[in-house]
């Protein structure tokens, strides 16, 4: 009986030596793929390839963003006589962001729902429809509607609500931003940058206008990015960096290391055993 558990031990620590010796082949031969992989695409690691030392002419306009269904906005007036003014930034309601398609103050200042029909509930002026309105174009709508009302009426425009949404595959957030002409090189650098191992050429921006989706994609490692039509956020969009393959790799080995230390351990409790049965 003592030979034959001896003869099963025997087996089983010799098939388990086997695999081990497999699993290190295994772990060097995607050691290689791994440095491989890094020395090809070191050059992907470098930002705005292509820049030279000179001075480049900018356009200082960007594209103001669109009032869309649910987003919250500020509207203040100002005016020569300002009690008169006063009558329009006098908050509506006590609702909480979102909760009312009337104004509610937000910290103090108005926000104004954008309702499901692209309205909001405006003193004097009622039902007042700002869907696919920039903010400018609201503002001077305004400026002309309530000149009956105000003498020299001065508005201010803002939306409150600038959400941006960050995505990797092992974090996201969704950010409020204050300044409304954010470029994507701003938010990435406000939300911690992105990881050596994720990828910098194929950045994906999903941007929703009303009912229209549109997919841009923003190389980092390009000079071109300045010219992209993603360069400067909008809101509500959706930024998401794709890993990359040796994040894959480099997982799969340390799996496969953890495989491998198991191996060991059990191949030396069977040799123990074995010394134990003699």
């Amino acid at each position: 009986m003592v030979k034959l558990h001896y003869k099963l031990f025997l087996k089983i620590s010799m098939s388990i030596n086997k695999f081990q010796l497999k699993s290190y082949k295994i772990i060097i031969a995607l050691l290689f793929v791994v440095m491989f992989n890094s020395c090809v695409s070191y050059k992907k690691q470098i930002f705005f390839q292509g820049l030279r030392d000179t001075t480049y002419s900018s356009s200082m306009k960007q594209p103001d963003p669109i009032i869309q269904r649910g987003d919250q906005l500020s509207i203040l007036v100002y005016a020569l006589d300002q009690l008169n003014a006063q009558f329009f930034n006098q908050p509506m309601g006590g609702g909480q962001v979102g909760s009312m398609s009337q104004g509610a103050q937000v910290g103090g200042i108005m926000g104004y729902l954008v309702d499901e029909y692209g309205n909001i509930e405006f003193p004097k002026l009622g039902t007042t429809k700002v869907l696919g309105y920039t903010q400018q174009e609201l503002r001077d709508s305004l400026v002309a509607r309530l000149a009956i009302y105000v003498k020299e009426p001065i508005i201010q425009v803002r939306l409150l609500n600038f959400r941006v949404t960050f995505i990797t595959s092992d974090r996201a957030s969704t950010s409020i931003i204050i300044n409304n002409k954010t470029n994507i090189l701003q938010f990435l650098g406000s939300v911690g940058g992105i990881s050596w191992m994720d990828k910098r050429e194929n950045i994906i921006v999903i941007r929703q206008i009303d009912s229209k989706r549109e997919i841009l994609r923003v190389n980092l490692t390009d000079a071109s990015i300045f010219q992209s039509p993603a360069y400067y956020l909008q809101p509500n969009d959706i930024i998401y960096v794709e890993p990359n393959k040796r994040k894959f790799l480099e997982t799969n080995i340390q799996l496969l290391s953890y495989v491998t230390t198991i191996a060991s351990a059990v191949s030396i409790l069977l040799l123990f055993i074995n010394g134990l049965t003699k």
